[in-house]
């Protein structure tokens, strides 16, 4: 119940009283959205030299943005490496500011409103809305204490000033999701009025080319980077107990990930897959028997966004935000094991193997939920 809602139970106006009151309130509403009418949008982001992500969303971001009819520029250190994949998106404008991340901090642009992503994009852009007293936003993809919890890692080096600056001045945070949001509030000093959680979306424009059904193939896939946190390892575990192949998608790896297959006998049974595009991407998931990715922390989980937009199921730990993303798209063939328990995970799989929940395509993930998302800020 909003506050509209409580003053007309406790006021009881009449029915013409009621319903001037709800156009008011929602003219009002309607004024104080930032993003209702078109503006100047600076967008400071850096990047780097490989798939992330965290740099995948913001360019989402911005494309969003751009084709709701913003005027929208991305200032940043350098090109991404996945700019193919928006060639089907309205485009913002690029221009490369500075020749590296740290020189990003120090622009000086005029703007109705600033965005940034971390760290120095974020950070310039905080400091830029305070300069010229305009909206700031700043997103947030791994909220340190989230991190702390799950993977005893809470911190990074330099950034230190970035989050001081965000605690200091009324930049609004974008996050990707309710659960990450809860972990926010405190951790920067925000209130809920402050906090946007705006969910990622898949390449929708390219996942809508492709045909709807797919003969299914006997392997599942494995979509992330490398890392330890991701739990590669109770992947290849699990699929070493079925007669399954698995398949890999990376862009970096922080592992000798090949050794992981070694150790378990899956080498004859592993196909590695880097750098692939969405198009590839989707047609490999879409003929696989599910997704299983054992990560034991993310910010959100896109790869589960991609399983049940597909259709196939996904096999992971009881994480919260893939109980989020679960829910929200209704999805009944998200199989959740116990909290880093490698057997239970197993037993997961073969279940999802066994029940083969294969449904129809969703649409929940489109990039039109990401613009209504936006809109609504």
């Amino acid at each position: 119940m909003n506050k509209l809602e409580e003053f007309i139970t406790k006021t009881k106006p009449s029915e013409k009283e009621t319903k001037l009151l709800k156009d008011f309130y929602l003219f009002m509403e309607t004024q104080s959205k930032v993003f209702n009418t078109p503006k100047r949008i600076a967008f400071i982001h850096e990047d780097v030299g490989h798939l992330t992500g965290g740099r995948y969303y913001a360019w989402f971001i911005a494309s969003a943005l751009a084709t709701l009819g913003h005027s929208v520029t991305i200032y940043t250190n350098r090109q991404p490496v996945f700019a193919a994949e928006f060639k089907d998106y309205k485009k913002p404008r690029v221009a490369i500011a500075a020749m590296n991340a740290r020189r990003l901090s120090m622009l000086d642009i005029r703007a109705d409103v600033y965005m940034g992503s971390p760290i120095q994009g974020a950070l310039c852009a905080s400091r830029l809305g305070k300069k010229y007293s305009k909206p700031a936003f700043s997103l947030i993809f791994d909220p340190f204490p989230a991190m702390d919890k799950y993977i005893g890692r809470g911190a990074f080096v330099g950034w230190d000033e970035f989050l001081k600056n965000l605690r200091e001045n009324n930049t609004n945070i974008i996050s990707l999701c309710n659960a990450m949001s809860e972990y926010i509030y405190p951790w920067l000093k925000k209130s809920r009025s402050q906090v946007f959680p705006v969910p990622p979306c898949i390449n929708s424009k390219v996942f809508d080319q492709r045909p709807r059904v797919y003969p299914k193939e006997d392997y599942v896939v494995f979509i992330s980077r490398m890392v330890r946190h991701k739990r590669f390892e109770d992947a290849v575990s699990a699929v070493a107990k079925t007669n399954l192949r698995l398949k890999v998608i990376s862009s970096v790896s922080g592992l000798n990930a090949q050794a992981i297959v070694n150790a378990h006998k899956m080498d004859k049974r592993v196909d590695w897959h880097w750098k692939c595009s969405d198009d590839e991407k989707f047609d490999i998931i879409a003929k696989s028997r599910g997704v299983i990715v054992p990560s034991a922390f993310e910010g959100y989980g896109i790869f589960v966004a991609e399983a049940i937009a597909c259709g196939v199921p996904f096999i992971g730990y009881d994480y919260e935000t893939f109980r989020e993303i679960r829910d929200y798209a209704k999805a009944d063939n998200v199989y959740l094991a116990k909290y880093k328990d490698p057997f239970d995970l197993s037993r997961k799989l073969k279940q999802a193997i066994g029940e083969k929940k294969y449904n129809p395509i969703s649409k929940a993930f489109h990039f039109e939920a990401m613009m209504e998302a936006l809109k609504n800020i």
